[in-house]
């Protein structure tokens, strides 16, 4: 079965391009850090309560026309810049945030017919769900079910001005006459259009962004004339 691999919109298959998908799998480890003390057995850790990037090495082959499609191939990835969505026909539900890094270096066969080389992926840690990128329209006293065991970072659209309460915490925004959003993950609230800075307006309890914890959370509001979200549920 031919898998696909597509990094910022393109699929590798484009440049007759194949990969082993079993790197895919590969996992992120949690930052731990270990401390030795003289004198006493066993390590202390200290839980950064986070994940590291991963760097996955792809392992790919050109099976024709390799100078071709080789150059258009570097070329491309050559031209993107920062992290970029990447998925893979392996699990097709999700997709990962990554960029290439390092130098593609071709182990080429007779004549320059064809080729194999690997290519090396930065990833984040997350594997982001696809069905986290739909929008709810939220109503007031709604419960919303998380299908991972991470807590997710939502992005919130609200217009007008008025008060949200996601589980335990609530934000305020003020002096809003159109569309803002609540970007949980960067903690920016800002107009889309515009892109006008609304950090100044917005008041948050206890200075924690809403989040959508593993299990179910209540949301409700008052003020807002609407309010949606989009959850970006997410996995390892």
């Amino acid at each position: 079965m031919i898998k696909h691999l597509t990094i910022g919109g393109k699929d590798l298959l484009d440049f007759g391009t194949y990969y082993d998908g079993s790197e895919w799998w590969r996992m992120p480890s949690r930052d731990i850090e270990e401390i030795t003390v003289p004198g006493r057995s066993g390590n202390y850790i200290i839980d950064g309560d986070r994940y590291e990037n991963i760097t996955i090495p792809f392992n790919c082959g050109i099976r024709a026309n390799f100078h071709r499609n080789f150059s258009g191939l570097v070329g491309y990835l050559l031209t993107l810049k920062g992290y970029q969505r990447i998925e893979s026909s392996e699990e097709p539900n999700v997709f990962r945030v990554g960029y290439v890094s390092g130098r593609i270096e071709p182990d080429t066969g007779i004549l320059n017919r064809y080729g194999q080389f690997t290519i090396n992926i930065n990833f984040k840690p997350q594997k982001w769900l696809k069905t986290g990128e739909a929008t709810i329209t939220v109503t007031d006293g709604m419960q919303i079910s998380n299908p991972t065991g991470f807590k997710a970072l939502p992005l919130i659209l609200v217009e007008g001005t008025g008060t949200i309460q996601v589980g335990s915490v609530s934000a305020t925004l003020a002096n809003n006459t159109g569309t803002t959003v609540i970007d949980c993950e960067s903690m920016n609230a800002y107009e889309p259009i515009d892109n006008i800075n609304r950090n100044p307006d917005l008041t948050l309890s206890g200075d924690t962004f809403p989040y959508l914890d593993a299990g179910t959370t209540g949301i409700s509001y008052t003020g807002f004339t609407s309010v949606k979200l989009i959850p970006k549920w997410w996995k390892l």
